[in-house]
């Protein structure tokens, strides 16, 4: 089933199983501080250097239909057998789980909160493993556009040379961090969104 519920403060990143997703969120939490997500330039690489690797930046193409990687780390292209920046970051989806994991990055770069998915991969060579894929928000000065942050990590230890080549994604969830900060009101107004709109279901689910 797909989770799309609001946290509050006290249970704020709790769902958060990779202790590599749970870095990389408790890190984008204290360089926001108290805005709705921190500026792409604030990011000091060194402070997360160990996840490094396991790091993409996600943003819109040209046509703000698709979602592409801006960057990746080595360890992603590693896993999926080749350089991916620039590639559709959905292009080995089927349709429907590629239509929710869309809608689901959409709402964190509308609405400025973390998003989660799990996800599994299968390959040729018999291996599979269950992933978690966090979304932060951050805004990028140069272009005056905002981009995701993201960590995919896997839950097995691995160099990123799974055997064999990915033949099945399967999705297992996706959910919404809802985060709290005093910006909130006053941006969501400026964005057009009522408080109505901040807890969006979408239909259907995986079993």
């Amino acid at each position: 089933m797909q989770e799309f519920d609001r946290q509050n403060a006290a249970q704020r990143g709790t769902q958060i199983l990779h202790p590599g997703s749970r870095a990389l969120f408790r890190y984008w939490e204290s360089i926001r501080a108290e805005r709705p997500c921190p500026a792409r330039s604030n990011i000091n690489l060194r402070a997360i250097v160990e996840i490094l690797p396991d790091l993409v930046i996600l943003e819109k193409d040209t046509f703000n239909t698709h979602w592409h990687y801006r960057l990746a780390g080595t360890r992603v292209c590693a896993f999926f057998k080749g350089e991916v920046t620039g590639s559709d970051v959905l292009a080995e989806w089927e349709p429907f789980e590629r239509d929710v994991i869309t809608k689901t990055l959409d709402m964190t770069y509308n609405k400025l909160q973390p998003s989660l998915a799990r996800m599994r991969f299968i390959t040729d060579g018999g291996f599979t493993t269950a992933a978690e894929l966090i979304g932060l928000p951050v805004t990028c000065t140069q272009s005056n556009t905002t981009q995701i942050l993201g960590g995919l990590f896997l839950f097995v230890s691995h160099d990123g040379n799974c055997e064999g080549s990915i033949i099945r994604r399967e999705l297992i969830s996706t959910r919404m961090i809802w985060t709290e900060h005093e910006q909130a009101s006053q941006l969501f107004d400026q964005l057009g969104y009522k408080a109505s709109h901040f807890l969006r279901l979408i239909q259907g689910g995986l079993t």
